[in-house]
Formats: C-alpha cells, structure tokens, sequence
C-alpha cells in the first residue's frame, strides 16, 4: 500500500486553482509534493509558472505548509539541436525560479512534429549534444533533469528504453526518466519490454492518469487523460503494480490533461485526488 508520502501532485490535476489555493489544497491533503508547469495556461510561458507571484511569496507559502516542488515542467523540444539558445534561454528562467523554491529537477520533453526530417540518427545525436549542455547547466545550480519520452506517433523519443540510451550515451550523471503510464500505453511499452529494456534506477518520477474513452490508442492525446477512474481502459493499476514490483523506490505523481478539470473547484479536486488513492491501495 501506497502512503500519502508516496504521491505528488500535477498542477495539471487541479488546472483552474490560483497557485496558492491550489498549494493549500495539497497541504489538506497531507501530501507534500507538487510539480509546478510553465503551460498551465494552455500555452507555454515560464512567466505563467507562478500565476503572477514573486518567487519569495510562494517559498514561504510552501514553508509554511511543508511541501516541496518537485520539478517545473517542462523544457520541450529538448532535442533539436537548433533550439539549444533558446531553450538554453527558457530553462534559465525556470532555474532562475527553481533555485528560491529549491525546486530539486527540470523536466524535459522531446519533439513533436510530424514533419520533423531528421534521421533517427540525428534526432539522437540531437538530444545526446543538447543533454550535455543542460546537464552542465543543471548541475551549476545544484539541480538535475527528468526526461519524459512521449509516446505519440509524431514524437522523437516515444521509449523509455530510446530514452534511456540519450542519458548514457550524453554520460550524464543528474538526469532520470519519468515513466508515465500514459506514454507507455501509446507506445505499447509492455511489462516483458520494462523488465528487460528499463533499468528502473533510472525511473525518477512516475506520472498516473486514467483513460475512459473507447478511441483507438492512435487517436488518443492528452485531454483525454483524466483522473484515476476503475474502466480505465489503460489499467492503471497493472502499470502500479508493475512499477512497485521493480526496484522503483519513488514518487507516484497524477498528471492528468482533460480540459475538463478546469473546472473543478478545490473539493472537487480533492475528491478526485482521495478517490485515485483509494483506487490504487484498493489493489
């Protein structure tokens, strides 16, 4: 069984809650950790990451309830060799808020672009070059990175195992991977393929959501994620299962995406958070 202290919370699971109702909402909750997100608007902005407030108001506020941000997500387009300024630029910013937080990683996620013409060769060599720079970059400020792989058609890196090999071959040695049941289930990742292609000490993170539709698993993108539900078509539960039964000794964060949450207010959330809990200890 799953303690309170073995979760973590996505902005993403409450979308439409100032930062500081949303921070007070997982101190009721009794957890203690977030990840914060520069999209939370719907657009990508790092000066969005704080819904406006100095850095200062919100390290005291987190202080005071006794939480810890886990990571600000997130860098994209993290291998195209091209972008390296400008997401050298981005993740400056975020570094910049994440050393008053002591917000322990960045996380990074690969291209999506069906029309992206590079090799598989170059798309590797990209994110292997690019990693290099922000691991130096990271480590300067006493931070590491999460690699998220992306298991949609259109990405560049849609394995945890393709994934894997960017960090040893970048001989990087403060980035991890986050394993998100989401992305595995897109690429087909399978419980034979994690216990012989994943080295699970490099899994720093888990992300949960649930899928309810009856779309095609090709179709499927992130608004169809949502909170943890029992006819998840997905089977979250065996992708828990699967991961507790590895040498995983880490933090289970839901990040769902379904515009829907928006909506909800901090009860609702919190409702839906208890009631993911209770699905996973429920096994």
């Amino acid at each position: 069984m799953l303690s309170d202290n073995d979760f973590c919370i996505n902005r993403k699971a409450a979308p439409g809650l100032d930062l500081k109702d949303f921070i007070q909402m997982v101190a009721d909750l009794n957890i203690k950790y977030v990840e914060l997100r520069n999209d939370i608007t719907g657009r990508v902005a790092n000066s969005t990451i704080l819904d406006g407030y100095q850095p200062e108001e919100i390290k005291q506020l987190l202080d005071e309830k006794g939480i810890e941000v886990v990571d600000i997500n997130a860098q994209g387009n993290m291998d195209l060799a091209q972008n390296l300024d400008e997401n050298l630029s981005s993740l400056e910013e975020m570094i910049s808020i994440g050393r008053v937080l002591n917000v322990k990683n960045i996380l990074f996620c690969p291209v999506r672009d069906a029309n992206d013409s590079r090799t598989g060769d170059e798309r590797r060599q990209g994110a292997i070059d690019n990693m290099k720079v922000y691991s130096k970059v990271l480590k300067a400020n006493g931070m590491s990175g999460l690699l998220e792989p992306l298991g949609f058609v259109d990405a560049t890196l849609q394995t945890p195992w393709l994934a894997q090999d960017v960090i040893k071959a970048a001989n990087v040695d403060n980035f991890k991977l986050v394993a998100d049941n989401f992305h595995y289930y897109l690429a087909d990742v399978t419980e034979h393929d994690f216990a012989t292609k994943v080295d699970p000490f490099m899994v720093g993170l888990v992300h949960l959501s649930s899928v309810v539709n009856e779309k095609p698993r090709a179709d499927l993108d992130d608004a169809d994620r949502v909170m943890l539900e029992e006819n998840d078509i997905m089977h979250v539960n065996n992708f828990v299962k699967m991961i507790e039964n590895s040498t995983y000794n880490g933090l289970y964060s839901f990040e769902p995406f379904s515009p829907d949450l928006s909506n909800w207010g901090a009860e609702k959330a919190k409702k839906e958070i208890i009631h993911s809990i209770d699905l996973i200890n429920a096994e």
